[in-house]
């Protein structure tokens, strides 16, 4: 079973996407708003994946994902934003994320990206 990370600003996104993942049978064993909380919480925890949003209001994804993969290698990280924006995906992607999943998106989405990542 997956051990899954959510890092997302919005608690409303998170709540929902952890309902979704523990009702197809993951296990959510961290949560966080950014990435203070992220690697305090990480000290404790590390998940086999994380769902990573890409923007923050004081801090950038793509900054956090590049320290993940410095930090903690053998996570897979999988990047979560709402702007299809080919530079993002192609940044991602270079700084080892296993892919972006782009919002706004439905349950079949989400698995099939986590299955793939």
């Amino acid at each position: 079973m997956q051990r899954i990370g959510l890092v997302d600003d919005s608690v409303m996104l998170r709540s929902a996407i952890k309902n979704v993942l523990e009702s197809s049978g993951f296990e959510v064993v961290l949560e966080a708003g950014g990435s203070q909380e992220l690697f305090e919480k990480m000290e404790k925890t590390v998940p086999s994946l994380i769902l990573l949003d890409v923007f923050f209001p004081t801090e950038n994804g793509l900054d956090i994902l590049a320290r993940l993969k410095k930090q903690y290698p053998p996570v897979k990280v999988l990047m979560v934003t709402g702007l299809k924006q080919e530079t993002i995906s192609e940044e991602a992607k270079r700084l080892g994320a296993s892919g972006v999943l782009y919002k706004p998106f439905d349950t079949d989405d989400l698995l099939n990206a986590i299955k793939q990542a």
